[in-house]
């Protein structure tokens, strides 16, 4: 019986690819992807031929109806995400539970994960943790949500544009202080930063690296390493 595969592929570096991702990849009908062009990219490289098809946000209703008739049709069809584990962040779990609706087999692929590459190297006690993933864009619902963190015993995970980064900070330390966080960014790229450090420490480091606050960048936050001279601590204004 054919089945819908969730294939995990590399977050930066393309070596970071299994095995058996790559024959599923080659030996799937489609593959479902999030991004072609960066697909294409990790395609290329490894010489898999097998066509690409467009699953995204903003065509994951229709496109997800066109898979799920593939498979019942005896197409295997490999879904892949922009980069890293797919349903993380991104649209495919509308297709996931889609097919495990209609009774399709789905298959995991494991492998690289932001998530826990920035937890494992971050030296933050990692035997719990919550991932929230992307914050609330408009700043009322993102502070009401963050104060609600505040009652965590665990270190949490959020995803944050660069753009916006300063600002986040900015707001957690208003309601936690200056507490420890991990900063990771171009995991596994040429140019990967990951830095444990207080609160404080991260904006100076910001304020004097630009390119810091530049792509996606993954925050790991300890809510319970409140550092006790926080009270005298002055934020940064950019």
């Amino acid at each position: 019986m054919a089945a819908l595969y969730v294939v995990a592929t590399p977050i930066g570096n393309l070596e970071d690819i299994t095995i058996r991702a790559l024959k599923v990849m080659r030996q799937a009908d489609f593959i479902a992807c999030e991004d072609t062009r960066k697909t294409r990219i990790l395609t290329s490289r490894y010489h898999i031929k097998t066509r690409l098809i467009a699953y995204h946000e903003y065509n994951k209703k229709q496109a997800a109806d066109g898979i799920v008739a593939s498979i019942l049709k005896d197409k295997n069809i490999a879904l892949v995400s922009e980069a890293g584990t797919p349903l993380i962040s991104d649209p495919g779990s509308y297709l996931v539970r889609l097919c495990v609706e209609k009774g399709i087999k789905v298959i995991p692929v494991p492998g690289p994960s932001s998530v826990l590459a920035a937890l494992s190297a971050s030296g933050l006690d990692t035997s719990e943790f919550t991932f929230i993933g992307f914050l609330p864009k408009k700043g009322g619902k993102r502070k009401k949500l963050l104060a609600k963190l505040k009652e965590e015993k665990r270190v949490f995970i959020i995803f944050e544009p660069g753009r916006s980064v300063e600002k986040l900070l900015f707001d957690i330390n208003a309601i936690f202080g200056n507490i420890k966080i991990c900063f990771a960014k171009e995991l596994t790229k040429i140019y990967e930063f990951i830095e444990t450090k207080d609160l404080k420490e991260i904006l100076e480091e910001i304020k004097s690296r630009p390119e810091l606050i530049k792509g996606e960048i993954t925050l790991i936050i300890d809510p319970l390493s409140l550092l006790p001279d926080y009270n005298s601590f002055t934020i940064l204004k950019f």
